[in-house]
Parts: C-alpha cells; structure tokens; sequence
C-alpha cells in the first residue's frame, strides 16, 4: 500500500477534527478511509484523483442500489472519497456543501464564463450576479450540446434555438431568460469574441406577468408558531429566527447573516446592512422578539466563538445557510401545523415577510413608511402589499349602481 495516500488520509482526517467535528463523526470517517485505502490497494491505486473518487462512489452506490448498504452511508462514503482526492491535488480542502453532478464547461467557455461573473460582481448585486452566471453557463452548455467550443460561429439562429429552447420555463416572466442573454453577447461582443447584434431577439414587447403571492392568515401563524418546541434549543433557535421574520419583515438572508455586533440591546435596536441592497436599516426590537432572541442566546445557542447569532446546532458551528430555514424550518413546522405547500403556492419562508407587509397596510401605516421599515429601494415594490389587503381593497370598489341595466337575462 502507498504511503503517500496513507499520508494524506491522516492529513484528511486533522482537517475535520480542526473544523472541528466530534470525536464520533471523526471515527466514523476513519472507517471511510480505511475502505477507501482497501479500495485503492485492490486496484492499484496509488494517485487518488476526482477520476478514482467518482470509480469508488459508482462501487458504493451499486452496493445501495442492491440494498447493501444505507444511502446515508453511501453519500459518506462519496463525500470522504472527492475530500481526499481535493487534498491530494491541491494540498488543502475546502469545508462546506458542494455538488457532485454538476456539468463542466470546456476550458474556453469556463474562462470567459468566469471573467464575465467577475464584471457582473463589480456593479451588480450578488444575487444578481449569481442568476446572471447560471444563466450564461446553460446557455454555454446548449452551445456545447450543438457543437460549439468557441465563439467563432455563434449565430442568431444559434441564440434563436436557445431562446426557443428555454422559453417553456420562463413562461412567467421572460425577462430572466433574455436579460442575461443581452449582457453576456455585449460582454462578448467588448471583448471582440463575436460580432453579432442579437437585439431584436431578445426583446421583450410582453410585460412581465406580476403573480401577487398570498401571505399567511393570523389562523396559520398561530398554527405554525404553535408547532414550535421551545423547550429545546432547536426549537428556541426557530422560534426566535421566525420572530424576526413575522415582526420585522426581515428577509432569511439577513437573518441568517445577523451578527452580534448588529444588535443594540441598550437601544433595543437592530443595524444591518442588507444583503440584497446594499443598503442599511436600523428597526426597533420588540419586546416579544428580544425575549425570543435572549431565550435563544442564553440557552439554545451552543458554546463557539462565532459572530454570527444564528448557527448549525451540531458541529462544525457555523452560521446557517439561508437554504437551510427556507425550507427546512418551514418544512419542519408547516407539517406538524397541518397546513399544505406546494410548489408556487407562496407559502415559504418569505410568506413571513408578506406577512408583516400586509400588517402594517391593514393597520392604515403609510405606504412610504412600510417601504422603509422593510428596506425598499422602490415604493413600487411595497405595493404588492396593498393587493393582499382585501378589506382596502373593496373600499377602491365603483359603485356600479349608476349604471342601468339594459337586458335581464341573456336570450
């Protein structure tokens, strides 16, 4: 058996006890690796790359699929396997959620792909910039499924398949397919890799359709917060992060990037900086969500020096993603409150946000003021909530009384 590899597995295995991880799920990866090096010593092996991490997943995952093993094992086994082949070409790993199954780009396309996302960061907003880069990589990867490795003979008739392509999925709102269509072709175009003007392509002479998404009802609040254990610090951690977003409108992206230093207890105050704006926002902290997030601090929160407020109850104790409450906090509470969700039915975490929108409309605060407590850049945006306000709305309603009726009954 290679040393080296022996070398490296050990070297793996600080690595995560540094994180740290416990003691039990350390062990639990050393037995990985020692399949892992049993593995490598009945084939041969002795450089373990990506290449001999995916040979070893597809062995485990034919032992899952003939009920040998767990797929909790099985996604393990794969997870142990790519950090030791990470470690083993670069020396150093990278701790954090990664997909396995993700189609690569051919090396021209990546590089362009990557200068493109570095231009987009300098002036937009990450969320944008994130949405504009997906987008550009299945536009290359349709490309690459036609042929192309480069720019040279990319056509209209090119960008006229692709939008035919994908316009089942954006249905809604089609500006999302041709928005980052426009920036990525004048970005080639700047950097000279094509010539050619797809303007009137991508036009877009529809407006987008406005779905106005429901928020909850004071019934399903009451069920969902209800569902809430709060003699547990994973329940006492929910409970204060749902506070937040039912009594402030904060969005999940700032709940989950709240640090300490953002909270003044002697003013009762909370400062951020938003992270889908930019810009900053100082609310008042309610009483009923100070006492949630003390309750949480004090003895739910567990022992680690992070700064951020809201972190994994289990180790490695670093703060949530904002995946995590959007849908496994819903999740969590939705069913043992009994209410249903299903896709596009808007009954997710941002509900929350809805929610104290539409509470403060219904209690007659100004427009302009809702805008700024939940930190919009645009009043329009605000005015989604006036739309869930039913009672305000049949006030707006035309007294149709005045207009005669020339037929009863249709003949």
């Amino acid at each position: 058996m290679d040393t080296t590899l022996k070398i490296s597995v050990e070297n793996v295995l600080d690595f995560l006890k540094n994180i740290p991880l416990s003691e039990a799920t350390v062990r639990y990866y050393r037995c990985c690796y020692n399949n892992i090096l049993s593995f490598c010593e009945k084939k041969g092996i002795t450089r373990f790359t990506t290449a001999e991490a995916e040979e070893f997943y597809q062995f485990q995952n034919n032992r899952f699929q003939s009920g040998k093993v767990s797929k909790v094992y099985t996604l393990t086994m794969r997870r142990a396997a790519f950090l030791l082949a990470e470690f083993c070409a670069s020396g150093k790993i990278s701790w954090g959620r990664k997909s396995y199954n993700q189609p690569k780009l051919c090396p021209l396309f990546a590089r362009v792909r990557h200068d493109f996302e570095q231009i987009c960061a300098s002036s937009l907003s990450q969320g944008s910039t994130v949405l504009l880069s997906q987008a550009v990589k299945r536009f290359l990867l349709f490309l690459e499924s036609k042929g192309h490795r480069n720019f040279s003979l990319l056509s209209n008739s090119d960008i006229q398949r692709y939008i035919l392509h994908e316009a089942p999925s954006h249905k809604g709102n089609m500006i999302n397919l041709t928005w980052p269509l426009k920036k990525f072709l004048a970005f080639l175009k700047e950097r000279e890799f094509v010539e050619i003007n797809a303007e009137m392509l991508l036009a877009n002479p529809v407006p987008s359709r406005k779905k106005v998404l429901p928020c909850f009802s004071n019934e399903e609040i009451e069920a969902i917060f209800s569902a809430v254990d709060r003699s547990t610090p994973l329940g006492l951690r929910d409970y204060a992060i749902m506070k937040l977003a039912i009594s402030m409108g904060l969005r999940a992206c700032d709940i989950v990037n709240l640090q300490f230093n953002s909270i003044d207890w002697h003013r009762n105050e909370i400062n951020i900086v938003q992270q889908k704006t930019g810009n900053s926002l100082v609310l008042p902290i309610m009483p009923d969500v100070g006492n949630a997030l003390a309750a949480y601090i004090l003895n739910g929160r567990p022992e680690t020096d992070s700064s951020f407020v809201f972190i994994r109850m289990k180790q490695p104790y670093h703060n949530l993603k904002r995946q995590a409450i959007g849908s496994n906090i819903m999740k969590r509470y939705m069913e043992c409150a009994g209410i249903s969700h299903s896709a596009g039915d808007g009954k997710t975490f941002h509900a929350f946000r809805r929610t104290a929108g539409t509470r403060m409309v219904e209690a007659e605060i100004p427009l302009p003021t809702v805008s700024q407590i939940l930190g919009h850049r645009n009043l329009d945006s605000t005015k989604c909530y006036i739309a869930l306000h039913d009672e305000g709305l049949r006030v707006c309603c035309m007294d149709l009384r005045s207009y005669a009726t020339t037929k009863e009954r249709l003949t």
